[in-house]
């Protein structure tokens, strides 16, 4: 293991807790769950990777993966729109084989009235959901994809740390309501096509939107619960099935037909890049 890896990693693993709580005494206490309390997780995540960054490594944020160029738009509609493929895939083969049952469109709402259909009132409901699953992605991309695993690689090499960052986020997970032994499994594979899209472009945009489309189309669309945790959504629908095949309580997440839709995802994503990386020229003559 390099010198510098095997100081910073730590110092980092340090560094985090001791923002997250100073940024707490700043702010106060949030209630548990609230766009505030993920908001305080964005400011202290940000600011624990930015010092690291700067002061541990000596390197700019950028360097990360956060470079603004010509691709980097690209990347967010890609992953956007292929996370949003896979999970209407997985959530019409699910209602197809009477493993989950359609209850009805909530359009976003708590306490949905099934029969009033569409309210202006729902949207600021289904941004806050938006805003709220922005910031999760965020700091989690920032901190695993990002900070954590390109230190990790330039210590221990690239297999090593793509088992270790799996293996480590889907323990994580392993806390989340209605968790099981399988969800956490499922979650570390499910991660390959994070760390995937990062080594495809050398940038976090596709990783980022690729976990963004995947857990707003999961939950505030086709109502699966994102890792256990329900959120307001535009469809209202229940598990019916066995866990291990419906995803019971912990969402889509939970259900080993997951698999290969990861698959699929990993399969959109070698093609996509290579598609999108080609000169512009040769690029819109292919979508043409």
């Amino acid at each position: 293991m390099q010198v510098g890896a095997s100081w910073d990693l730590p110092s980092f693993l340090v560094l985090t807790p001791l923002t997250i709580l100073g940024t707490r005494a700043v702010l106060g206490e949030l209630r548990a769950g609230s766009n505030l309390q993920f908001t305080l997780l964005l400011i202290s995540a940000t600011l624990s990777v930015f010092l690291a960054r700067k002061y541990l490594d000596k390197k700019s944020m950028s360097s990360l993966g956060l470079k603004w160029d010509r691709f980097a738009l690209l990347d967010i509609l890609f992953g956007i729109i292929n996370s949003a493929l896979v999970m209407a895939g997985m959530y019409f083969v699910l209602l197809w084989t009477n493993l989950i049952e359609f209850e009805g469109l909530a359009w976003w709402m708590d306490s949905p009235d099934f029969s009033a259909g569409f309210q202006l009132a729902a949207l600021p409901i289904a941004f806050a959901v938006l805003y709220k699953f922005t910031i999760v992605v965020w700091w989690e991309e920032l901190v695993f994809r990002g900070y954590l695993m390109q230190n990790l690689i330039s210590g221990i090499g690239l297999m090593w740390t793509v088992t270790i960052t799996s293996l480590v986020f889907g323990f994580i997970h392993s806390f989340n309501p209605d968790a099981t032994f399988l969800s956490g499994v499922l979650i570390a594979l499910i991660t390959l096509q994070l760390i995937y899209a990062y080594l495809k472009t050398g940038q976090l945009w596709l990783p980022m939107d690729l976990h963004l489309g995947w857990n707003f189309f999961q939950s505030a669309v086709f109502g699966f619960a994102s890792s256990g945790r329900e959120s307001p959504s535009l469809i209202a629908q229940s598990p019916v099935g066995v866990d291990w095949l419906s995803g019971g309580g912990f969402g889509a997440e939970g259900s080993i037909l997951i698999v290969p839709f990861t698959m699929l995802s990993l399969v959109i994503i070698h093609y996509g890049v290579r598609l999108t990386r080609q000169p512009k020229q040769k690029f819109f003559a292919t979508v043409v």
